[in-house]
């Protein structure tokens, strides 16, 4: 009797292991088919080191205490 129920609490460990293999292939491949492109959106914008210090100092003005 033991043995049998061993034998299911193992099967259905498996089955587990198995449905959950399934599941990420099907995630992984998903999230393959989802990559998001920035060049199109940002074509002929130019970025500067200014810009980007203030978006920093916008973004970060309370944990940093910028002073403008």
């Amino acid at each position: 009797m033991r043995t049998k129920v061993i034998s299911y609490v193992v099967a259905q460990i498996e089955a587990i292991q198995q449905e959950l293999e399934q599941l990420r292939k099907t995630l992984t491949h998903q999230a393959a088919g989802r990559k998001t492109k920035l060049r199109g959106l940002w074509k002929g914008i130019e970025v500067t080191e200014e810009d980007i210090a203030e978006a920093k100092k916008s973004v970060f003005r309370v944990a940093y205490r910028f002073k403008e």
